[in-house]
């Protein structure tokens, strides 16, 4: 993904950030993890991701650390797009086992002078919420 078709996916008040976004999206992981951006704004970033072979488990579904990783990713977005920040603590809640591509929704819940806490919900294609998580990560310097 370019700055080009990054654009229509970002709010007008977020648009100043697309090199910032796209610093974090373009980490060769999450690329090869086959992250895809669906919108950001202020309030909410949505990422999806395709379930590809080899993330599934031994049990023919998608491997928690596959769905984590669309997590940590979508939560690396959100958060480093208005300052510099770092993973501080996750805790991950699953609820049912993925099959399908994955959507994962962040969304701020507070953000301090030194910490941002974001709730983070994996679905599945049908809308079924597969992961909850609470992110908290560390302010290491504003950017506005």
């Amino acid at each position: 993904m370019d700055r080009a078709e990054l654009l229509p996916k970002m709010s007008e008040d977020t648009r100043q950030y697309a090199d910032r976004v796209l610093d974090v999206f373009s980490a060769p992981f999450a690329q090869h993890m086959g992250l895809r951006i669906e919108s950001i704004s202020k309030e909410e970033v949505v990422c999806s991701m395709a379930v590809q072979p080899f993330m599934m488990n031994s049990m023919g579904r998608v491997h928690g650390g596959a769905i984590y990783a669309l997590l940590d990713h979508t939560f690396a977005i959100i958060s480093n797009m208005l300052h510099d920040g770092t993973g501080q603590s996750t805790e991950v809640k699953f609820y049912r086992p993925a099959t399908t591509d994955l959507r994962c929704v962040a969304r701020p819940i507070n953000i301090s002078r030194s910490l941002a806490i974001y709730d983070v919900r994996v679905y599945s294609s049908e809308g079924k919420l597969i992961a909850s998580s609470t992110c908290t990560g560390f302010i290491i310097q504003k950017v506005e």
